[in-house]
């Protein structure tokens, strides 16, 4: 049965939308998330089953040089087969189910793949990625103040990605011209340059 087929509340009757867990089955524990099937009482009554991935969150930074030149990594994305031009980021490490702190975790993702380290942190917001299926919260930073940055310290023999340096202006025309389409660096450059757009 498809939502459009259930029945709605009475309009005079203050109206629910949130769905209650009958049952939960974990069906995958991986390295990075979990998959998991509930089954949900939806407001109409009816039972749906749901999908859930389990992420631990994570972070992202966008970080501008004095010369107002902007850090980003390119590197391989191999559920897209693909290359993706980022913004730094990455997931938090939870140690014995307590997650790690988002503004101690940024300054790590930042110094492992970039090299650089930042004199001043700005916490700019949160988000939910995929809100449908997944339940990752990512933390947006903007960091200044740079130095250091060398070369990117290349976290483990599983990651390997380029860092490459931008313009506002040049990552605003690569964004139009579908060169960068990460969502969480698009979403963070938006509000960092509300002008350019």
């Amino acid at each position: 049965m498809s939502l459009s087929e259930f029945s709605k509340p009475d309009s005079s009757q203050p109206v629910t939308l949130e769905e209650k867990t009958l049952s939960s089955r974990v069906i995958h524990t991986g390295r990075v998330a979990k998959l998991r099937i509930d089954q949900a009482l939806h407001p109409s009554g009816a039972t749906v089953e749901r999908e859930v991935v389990e992420h631990p969150g994570g972070v992202v930074v966008c970080p501008i040089l004095d010369d107002g030149r902007l850090v980003f990594v390119e590197q391989w994305r191999y559920p897209l087969g693909r290359t993706l031009l980022e913004l730094p980021a990455g997931k938090l490490d939870w140690h014995d189910g307590i997650p790690e702190d988002p503004a101690e975790a940024i300054q790590r993702e930042l110094w492992e793949e970039t090299g650089y380290q930042a004199h001043q942190w700005e916490e700019l917001t949160y988000l939910f990625t995929a809100p449908g299926f997944c339940d990752e919260k990512l933390w947006l930073y903007k960091a200044t103040g740079l130095y250091n940055g060398h070369k990117a310290h290349q976290p483990s023999e599983h990651e390997w990605l380029d860092v490459i340096l931008l313009t506002p202006e040049e990552a605003m025309r690569k964004i139009r011209a579908r060169e960068i389409v990460d969502a969480k660096t698009v979403s963070l450059l938006c509000l960092c340059f509300p002008g350019l757009l």
